[in-house]
C-alpha cells in the first residue's frame, strides 16, 4: 500500500487540496502499476509562520517580497 506525504503552506481552497489527492493518488497508482484504492495520501497544511524560508517565517519573507515587487513596479 503506497502512502505519499505531502507538506504545503496553509491557505488553498479546499477543491485544490481534493484535486491534489487525486492526481497524486493516480500518478502513484499508474506508476506502481497499483489499484488506486491502494494508494493513500497524507497532505499536511502548516500556518506561514510555520515554514522557514531562509532562515525568516514565510509569511515575514512572502511580505518582504510582496514590498519589493511594489517598489520594482
Amino acid at each position: 500500500m503506497p502512502l505519499v506525504r505531502i507538506d504545503i503552506m496553509a491557505g488553498r481552497r479546499p477543491e485544490v487540496i481534493q484535486e491534489l489527492h487525486a492526481r497524486v493518488a493516480a500518478l502513484v497508482a499508474e506508476i506502481l502499476d497499483s489499484p488506486i484504492e491502494r494508494v493513500r495520501t497524507y497532505i499536511t497544511e502548516f500556518p506561514p509562520r510555520a515554514w522557514g524560508i531562509g532562515g525568516v517565517p514565510a509569511d515575514l519573507a512572502r511580505a518582504d517580497i510582496a514590498a519589493r515587487a511594489d517598489d520594482a513596479g
